[in-house]
């Protein structure tokens, strides 16, 4: 029984006894005035590598409007490339202004469920559709692998599935039903929370909860279609796997982090808090970590997606000679073949 109690306090309140713990969390002009070395050191480091990231994000969509052709591919590739830079601009301004965290959350989470139906509609685009991928990996015997995360760990033993038009599309679908499940998520979250605040922490937990299923659909579907269609060798030059494993390393590592600094508030890891309350606390270190990660995600990205090594950048005179090679030395292999 004293199990169950403990369980049910680190999911509705917390196991600290705290004077100051469900003090208002203060404006930002207070919390400014009244912060404490390491919340100040936080902040300058944030910033700095804030900014950092935004000056990628901007050289990337430089490079990007001026060497991608393709319309549609541009705005794909230029949303994807914003990420990053969104992520770590909300986390800054909750670093400000402590208010913020959770609209700064349910943003990012929503600009990431937008990214995973954009990645995928990257991927149509460069294998030019459904009936295009049906053609080319039909002739090749090549079939639909359905044993991918999340869910090969649980079923392990998942059947491969010949591929057709309407099963491609159905994994499409799968994909596309997340932005829009979290755009009603969003909705209705911003409406308890600034109804309710704290009171409205249990309903909050219990959306979440019931988003889930979508958001796993939507990882599941996606993680289908790229394990099965990046297998053609035209995805090849265009570096298409990097550009995925990007966003689904990010949003993973995004996911997780809230429902953990949740729990190590609640379990009492950071304390009564000095100048925010403790799971304020906890998720201004939270956005501190995903400003960093933001960072380093965007240097990954420059050095993996430069414009020499990737056919994205088809007007990139590095790129089209590579590209023109490839296309080429495929060539030559068929009709040796």
């Amino acid at each position: 029984m004293h199990l169950v109690n403990t369980a049910i306090k680190l999911v509705t309140g917390s196991l600290l006894n705290c004077s100051n713990e469900f003090a208002a969390i203060p404006p930002a002009k207070d919390f400014l005035t009244h912060l404490t070395p390491a919340f100040v050191l936080a902040i300058i480091i944030g910033s700095i590598l804030c900014l950092m990231t935004l000056i990628i994000g901007i050289t990337h969509a430089l490079y990007i409007s001026i060497y991608v052709t393709h319309p549609y591919r541009r705005a794909f590739v230029s949303y994807l490339a914003g990420t990053a830079p969104f992520v770590s601009a909300f986390a800054l301004v909750s670093l400000f202004m402590p208010r913020v965290w959770f609209l700064a959350h349910l943003m990012s989470f929503f600009y990431f469920s937008i990214g995973l139906y954009f990645v995928i509609c990257l991927l149509m685009n460069l294998v030019e559709g459904r009936h295009t991928i049906v053609k080319k990996m039909g002739s090749k015997s090549s079939r639909l692998s359905v044993a991918t995360p999340p869910f090969c760990c649980v079923f392990p033993c998942l059947p491969t599935l010949e591929i057709e038009t309407r099963k491609i599309q159905f994994c499409e679908i799968m994909v596309m039903q997340t932005p829009i499940v979290r755009l009603f998520a969003t909705l209705v979250s911003l409406i308890l929370f600034f109804e309710y605040q704290d009171g409205a922490i249990l309903a909050l937990k219990i959306l979440d909860t019931i988003c889930v299923p979508s958001l796993l659909a939507g990882i599941y579907g996606c993680h289908i279609l790229v394990t099965t269609i990046s297998k053609l060798d035209e995805l090849v030059p265009f570096r298409y796997i990097v550009v995925f494993r990007l966003l689904d390393i990010f949003l993973m590592f995004f996911g997780m982090q809230q429902p953990i600094f949740d729990f190590l508030a609640r379990a009492g890891v950071f304390g009564c808090g000095t100048i925010l309350p403790p799971l304020e606390t906890a998720f201004f270190w939270k956005n501190f970590l995903v400003i960093v990660e933001s960072f380093i995600v965007s240097l990954i990205s420059t050095a993996l997606l430069k414009p020499s090594r990737s056919a994205l950048f088809d007007k990139y005179p590095a790129s089209s000679a590579s590209s023109a090679a490839s296309v080429t030395s495929m060539s030559t292999q068929e009709s040796t073949a």
